[in-house]
């Protein structure tokens, strides 16, 4: 019973060592802001995406190739769903709301050093989003 109770302990020590989340701004952030980068020390929760008000246009059974992330170092990228669009780590991720598509569930967790880029003006990028931005304390 004492090695239990002894090994209970140290599992909740590697558990608390994570660190906790303590709130440090909520930002809207838009085409215009450019390139962002999470800060170290630092994670960002997205709560919504938004798009200049026009409804999320689709995207062909088979698919699309396009450029809209070349300001973000992506030459060419192949979309696949319907949405609005955000490159996360050199990554397209969709979000939106159109029945029978796959789309990313909000909110979504961005760690720091994380780089996040909204695409050229397009149909499928999203023109912003709003982040609450935490401080990871030990």
């Amino acid at each position: 019973m004492r090695i239990l109770v002894i090994l209970c302990m140290l599992l909740t020590q590697f558990l608390l060592a994570q660190g906790n989340l303590q709130f440090n701004q909520v930002r809207m952030i838009t085409f215009n802001d450019g390139v962002q980068t999470v800060p170290a020390g630092k994670v960002w929760k997205i709560e919504s995406v938004f798009s200049d008000g026009s409804d999320s246009y689709p995207i062909s059974s088979s698919g699309s190739s396009t450029s809209i992330f070349s300001g973000c170092g992506l030459s060419s990228v192949y979309l696949q769903y319907y949405g609005r669009y955000i490159c996360i780590n050199g990554i397209p991720i969709s979000f939106g709301i159109l029945s029978g598509s796959t789309m990313t569930p909000l909110p979504f967790w961005v760690p720091g050093g994380s780089s996040i880029c909204l695409g050229a003006s397009s149909t499928y990028s999203a023109k912003g989003y709003n982040v609450i931005e935490f401080n990871v304390v030990p």
